[in-house]
């Protein structure tokens, strides 16, 4: 702990001492903070949210020049990212030292964990940036609006939303290792109706998925979405969303001849959802019920007889949700609701039958939210599960947010139990284990926020705590899944914002993160793997008054292990990004990037590759 609080004063007192220091995204106490959605399921000011939450808007996309939403995320604090190769290779995401599996994804509001994977853990390898209009990631666990899996954290991804007005967007760029990429999108209003599409293409020849290797392994990705609303009447409406992922990796694999072998997998994802509501009572009773579906295809083929690289896997999740929201009072907001999800997979390695497994759950929950006192929001909430393999769990959470003046400066405290059931995969014959137990875990944290010289200069602070109780994992002793484990997360978070002038942004995000295993025995007391203890991004941006922009970001990660036993040590890098735009003309612009300038030889994941110095150009419209 001691360690912590000295790591955590150097941090801020850099941040307070460098100009070229700022802040994540983190929603302020002010009327134009954004509105967020993981902490209540609808629509809330961040000023009145006691969680810890980050927005990255399509314009924080654009200014970063990111190609995958996993670009993004490792600028977040608490946030890791572990990329197996280059783009398009598995990529994971740790939230506050927790395990891949233990974050929730929603794109569009639609569950997208692959219910046909080990763990259950999304991909965000082959999720584009070209159509993503908006990510809010809520940082600590969050189960009672969202169930299972919400303990380290939920990313909420939103695509190309309907607008009021005609709205046109395009692009395109070229760079290191013959890699291409395009994308547009479309948005508008004609009567009752609104709606959106985008499209994103991207291929590249890639690099070596494993070190050593002499043949690249490329990819090749299609994403496609739209949305589309009705409004039926002044306070009634129909919506739809649609996403289609389709894209083709080649790999390698451990379970292959190694760095110049030849496993390919041709990847799909799709999902669909439609929703209607209306508000009722003046207004007083908004309701919505919705259905979702989504449905994953992995097919792996490899020209090695028995490498287990020849699959055929597949996934489908079929999510029903009734969700309301009442104004009780001017004091009291109530939201409750209830949902039901059916989920199926089946797995098949090297032609073997196909293994298949289902299971089911129905849900309920309630949360109420009270203004007591002006600047002072409370919130608290219960949620009851019942899944037909592993019985009822309930989950409590709480938190509030207070501003003794007017938002200049907010503090915030939050309790939230968290929870995530066995997959099909760890739960069910012929390889899993029927007597699993589900993961579960408290989660503490306690920050303020503090806006200074007016809007020009954001601070903010946030202490944070986990305890997680029988966590899975695979034992070589009885060969399934088994709940052998306890683990113990805590850190800090720093984020500071600044605008010196008008056309200057300076942004810094740091966090500290102390993740490890207090299971008694041999590995007590290790580091979590691929949890890097430390993380700090720094990310600037300046306009000429000619129109020219000049960014750069700087990404400082610390030392980790990719071992349990913390025998494989990975050595802490810096990254550094430069990046400029030119207009063109009215609308065209131009721009271009080189990454990793220093050239910098670093590891992510012990024996794979990763990029040295590439550079990237293109061109982007805008109507």
């Amino acid at each position: 702990m001691r360690s912590l609080q000295i790591i955590s004063a150097t941090a801020l007192a850099l941040a307070l001492a460098s100009p070229a220091c700022a802040a994540d995204n983190d929603s302020a106490g002010d009327a134009d903070a954004p509105l967020v959605v993981t902490a209540t399921g609808e629509p809330t000011s961040g000023a009145d949210v006691g969680q810890a939450i980050s927005v990255i808007t399509a314009q924080d996309l654009e200014n970063i020049q990111a190609v995958t939403i996993a670009d993004a995320l490792r600028t977040l604090p608490s946030v890791a990212v572990a990329t197996r190769g280059g783009v398009g290779g598995q990529s994971s995401v740790f939230i506050r030292g927790a395990n891949s599996s233990q974050t929730l994804v929603l794109i569009d509001g639609v569950r997208v964990n692959d219910p046909s994977g080990p763990n259950g853990a999304f991909d965000f390898g082959a999720l584009l940036t070209g159509s993503i209009a908006r990510v809010e990631v809520l940082r600590g666990a969050n189960s009672v609006i969202w169930g299972s899996q919400a303990i380290g954290g939920v990313v909420a991804i939103d695509t190309t939303p309907p607008t009021d007005s005609l709205q046109l967007s395009a692009g395109a760029e070229y760079g290191y290792a013959d890699s291409a990429r395009a994308y547009a999108q479309a948005s508008g209003r004609s009567g009752a109706l609104s709606g959106g599409i985008g499209g994103s293409w991207y291929r590249s020849d890639g690099i070596s998925s494993l070190r050593g290797g002499n043949e690249r392994d490329g990819f090749d990705n299609l994403m496609l979405n739209a949305r589309l609303r009705a409004d039926i009447a002044p306070a009634t409406y129909v919506e739809g969303n649609a996403l289609l992922i389709d894209g083709k990796l080649a790999y390698d694999s451990p379970f292959g001849v190694g760095a110049n072998a030849l496993p390919v997998s041709d990847n799909r994802q799709w999902t669909a959802r439609i929703a209607g509501g209306t508000a009722l009572f003046g207004g007083a009773l908004s309701t919505r019920l919705s259905y979702a579906r989504t449905d994953i295809r992995r097919i792996g083929t490899d020209p090695v007889v028995f490498s287990f690289n020849n699959f055929r896997v597949f996934g489908v999740i079929d999510h029903f949700e009734w969700h309301n929201s009442l104004h009780a009072a001017p004091w009291l907001t109530l939201q409750f609701g209830g949902e039901h999800m059916r989920t199926r997979s089946s797995t098949s390695f090297e032609g073997a039958p196909a293994d298949r497994a289902r299971d089911r759950q129905s849900g309920g929950f309630l949360l109420a939210t009270l203004r007591p006192v002006s600047g002072m929001t409370l919130t608290g909430g219960v949620r009851r599960d019942d899944y037909r393999d592993y019985g009822a769990r309930t989950s409590f959470a709480a938190n509030f947010a207070y501003s003794p003046n007017g938002d200049a400066t907010i503090l915030r405290a939050s309790y939230a139990e968290g929870f995530r059931t066995p997959t099909l995969t760890e739960g069910q014959p012929p390889f899993g284990n029927p007597a699993l137990r589900p993961e579960s875990s408290k989660s503490y944290d306690i920050g303020v926020e503090q806006k200074l010289l007016g809007d020009a200069l954001r601070l903010s602070a946030t202490l944070w705590q986990r305890n997680s109780a029988d966590l899975i994992a695979f034992s070589f002793t009885t060969f399934r899944s088994e709940n052998i484990e306890l683990a113990r997360a805590r850190g800090v978070e720093l984020a500071l914002q600044a605008a010196p002038t008008p056309r200057l942004n300076l942004t810094a995000n740091y966090s500290f993160t102390d993740a490890r295993n207090r299971t008694p025995g041999a590995q007590f007391d290790k580091q979590l793997a691929l949890r890097p203890r430390s993380n700090l991004a720094l990310i600037a941006d300046w306009q000429s008054p000619w129109g020219v922009k000049f960014g750069a970001t700087l990404t400082m990660v610390g030392d980790s292990f990719d071992d349990a036993a913390n025998n494989v040590r990975l050595d802490g890098y810096s990254l550094l990004s430069l990046r400029a735009s030119i207009p063109i003309r009215d609308n065209v612009e131009f721009f271009a990037r080189c990454d990793n300038v220093t050239d910098s030889d670093y590891s992510v994941v012990s024996g794979y590759s990763t990029y040295g110095r590439s550079a990237y150009a293109g061109v982007r419209w805008r109507l």
